[in-house]
């Protein structure tokens, strides 16, 4: 990849998805003007991933784990081996549906500089407003503009294998205490090519499950840990209703162990700053652009 275009580096998390991370990498090498660079990072060091992009795609920059890490784990390390200050994220099923992506990313870069995300919208689940431009509280991991030095003021993702009802929200919360904004702009758009299954495989909703009682845990004040309490009560009764006995026994037999790996790491954000978040996340709020945003 040549770093004559856009001072943009993309990242791309990449596991066991092959024929999604070529038409990603193609989607990726046909915008114009293109990135400076593309990063992908392949999770757990899969070889015919490895021998799929060195081979069709050579100037990527390709980087492994040989353990499982997540798709967050993998943006922290591409995150810190990006050459320019700005990181567009995908997944390995999502990619711009714009050619001239980057350059309607750089324009609202130079536009507000100081944002610290930009969000895209994620088609075809989202509406599309072409010229929207809204304040959120998270964004979607599958496309996104993160600023680099934003990003490495945060502790950064958690690097667990299933990031659900975590990897963003983390995040999100962090750049939101510390006065970072997160902007949705309709000019950028991001196909994902990923149909929602009717039911998560147990693996997963384990994982969501025990991601939606660390999350609070990490980063709640202890005045909102109740609400928490409250949340993961909820979703334990949705289980309940749906039979899911299996899958709530598995999650409250591996809870400890993660909360006593987890917990050392707890460093919550102020009450205010938690309840703006909430209340933001809840009612997203119209931005209207002037001198300053």
């Amino acid at each position: 990849m040549s770093c004559t275009g856009i001072p943009i580096s993309v990242a791309v998390p990449g596991c066991r998805r092959f024929a999604q991370l070529r038409v990603t990498l193609e989607r990726l090498h046909a915008c114009q003007p293109p990135p400076a660079e593309i990063l992908v990072h392949l999770d757990g060091n899969d070889s015919a991933l490895r021998d799929l992009v060195q081979f069709e795609f050579p100037g990527v920059r390709l980087l492994h784990s040989e353990i499982l890490m997540g798709p967050g784990g993998a943006r922290n390390r591409m995150t810190q081996e990006a050459r320019c200050q700005w990181v567009a994220h995908f997944d390995d099923d999502s990619f711009p549906l714009d050619l001239d992506y980057f350059a309607r990313a750089w324009s609202l870069i130079a536009r507000l500089p100081e944002t610290a995300v930009f969000c895209a919208s994620i088609l075809p689940m989202e509406s599309h407003d072409a010229q929207g431009l809204w304040l959120q509280a998270v964004y979607p991991g599958c496309g996104h503009l993160m600023s680099r030095d934003w990003f490495l003021r945060t502790q950064g993702y958690l690097p667990i294998p299933i990031a659900y009802n975590l990897e963003e929200v983390d995040v999100g919360i962090q750049l939101h205490a510390m006065g970072g904004l997160c902007l949705q702009s309709g000019e950028l758009r991001v196909f994902h090519d990923h149909l929602p299954p009717l039911r998560e495989d147990d693996d997963i909703q384990v994982g969501m499950m025990i991601n939606t009682v660390l999350f609070p845990l990490l980063r709640y004040p202890l005045l909102l840990l109740p609400q928490a309490c409250a949340s993961v009560t909820l979703r334990v009764f949705r289980l309940a209703l749906r039979q899911e006995w299996r899958v709530i026994l598995r999650a409250l037999c591996m809870l400890p162990s993660n909360i006593w790996q987890f917990l050392p790491l707890r460093a919550p954000v102020s009450n205010a700053a938690a309840w703006s978040w909430l209340l933001l996340r809840r009612t997203p709020q119209r931005v209207r652009i002037t001198a300053s945003v």
